[in-house]
This record gives C-alpha cells, structure tokens and sequence, in this order.
C-alpha cells in the first residue's frame, strides 16, 4: 500500500527555506521507508489564486445538496490544488512565519477550501502537520502553527504534532535568507518528525479504511449551529 502525501510551500519566495523543509523532510522520508510514500510539493508562489468572493454560493446548492464547483472555477488555479488535495492521503503545510500568523499566501489559499468542507468535508480525517519557519527564535513560530490549524479542523482533517520527538505542535525552523534552514538541524528534524507523523497516521488510517470499507459519515449542514 503507498501513502500519497501533498506538501504545500507557502513561501512567496523562490528558493525559500520553507520549501526546503518540505524537500528534505520527504527525502528523509523516502530514505526511511523506501517505496511506501509517493509525495509531491505544491509551490503556490507559483499559481494565480484569487480571493474568495464572499458569494456565499459554496460548493453544494441549499436547496437539492447537489455539488457545485467554486464561482472561481476557471478564474485560477485553485481547483487543481483542491484536487490534489483530495487525492492526498495526508498534507503537510509549511509556511514563513508573519507577526506571529502563517504567511499571506496561505490564508488566501485557505478560504478557497470552503467548498470542499460544504461539499461534506472532502478533506474529512486527512492528517495534517505544519512547518513553521521564523526569523527569530521565538518569533511566532507556534502561533503560526497553530493558526495554521484551524482551518484544516473546520474541513474536518485530523491535526497532529512532531510525534515523540518532543510531541510539539509541530516543527519550528529558525532561519533567515534563503537556505538558511539546512543549518538549523534540530528544525529540520522536527520537519521529518512531522512528515513521520503524518505518513504514519496516514497509512494506518487508510489501511483501516480499506480493510473495513470505512465511508466518512460527515455531512455538511447549512443550518446546524445558525440562529433562525
């Protein structure tokens, strides 16, 4: 069984040491488990990625649930992210840390999930790890990790930290220009923590899935939790 794992590189910089992370974190992981992870990095410096409209027509039709694709469909790039994503058996996120917050990137990335969590939680039980990288040592790394998170909890994905490591919320990368991560080696040990953590969860889970027939039972709702 191979595991198919998608990073997603929110640097808006080329040769940034957040796509580092994810490079020798997967090699690390090839190097570990040879043949059993299939991986691929997502650079989305590189793609047009609209905002979100606030159109408030998201992904499945109120009235029937039947499924409907983002307005920005054939605006942007988005889609075929979203794809991969769903194809994805686990992700990983790593991203420049901002005033304490995962970079701009991201979080406009981010908002064009929405229709994947109201077409009943596509992304459901995905394991999730961040990578956060920060100029500073305790420049805002963990907050940004765990800013990070919240949006991969609303779509119903399963977030996880560095594993026994030191079971932190995830791997904290101390660097500044570019390649300066590959001299932070405890960082890029918890990057691979992660991937590990990742990967693992990721294999038992579909392993599960496959064996039982599992079938997510989440289903989005337009009205639970609204006030009338």
């Amino acid at each position: 069984m191979t595991v198919r794992l998608l990073g997603l590189n929110c640097s808006p910089r080329d040769n940034s040491n957040s796509g580092i992370m994810l490079e020798t974190s997967f090699d690390q992981l090839d190097t570990t488990y040879p043949g059993e992870a299939e991986h691929e990095i997502v650079h989305l410096r590189d793609l047009h990625i609209e905002p979100c409209k606030a159109c408030n027509v998201c992904g499945k039709t109120k009235d029937t649930g039947r499924f409907i694709p983002c307005v920005r469909v054939d605006e942007d790039d988005v889609q075929t992210v979203l794809e991969r994503m769903v194809a994805a058996d686990g992700l990983l996120v790593a991203t420049p840390v901002y005033f304490g917050l995962p970079s701009d990137l991201f979080s406009r990335f981010i908002m064009r999930t929405r229709p994947l969590r109201h077409q009943d939680f596509k992304l459901a039980n995905r394991p999730v790890g961040v990578m956060a990288t920060a100029g500073r040592r305790s420049g805002g790394a963990e907050t940004a990790i765990l800013a990070t998170w919240l949006p991969f909890v609303r779509n119903g994905c399963l977030v996880v930290g560095n594993g026994d490591g030191t079971c932190q919320f995830g791997a904290y990368g101390w660097a500044g220009g570019r390649g300066h991560i590959l001299s932070d080696e405890w960082g890029l040990e918890q990057g691979f923590q992660t991937t590990e953590r990742v990967f693992t969860l990721a294999k038992v889970f579909k392993a599960g899935a496959e064996a039982t027939g599992f079938e997510s039972p989440m289903k989005f709702s337009y009205s639970a939790g609204m006030r009338p």
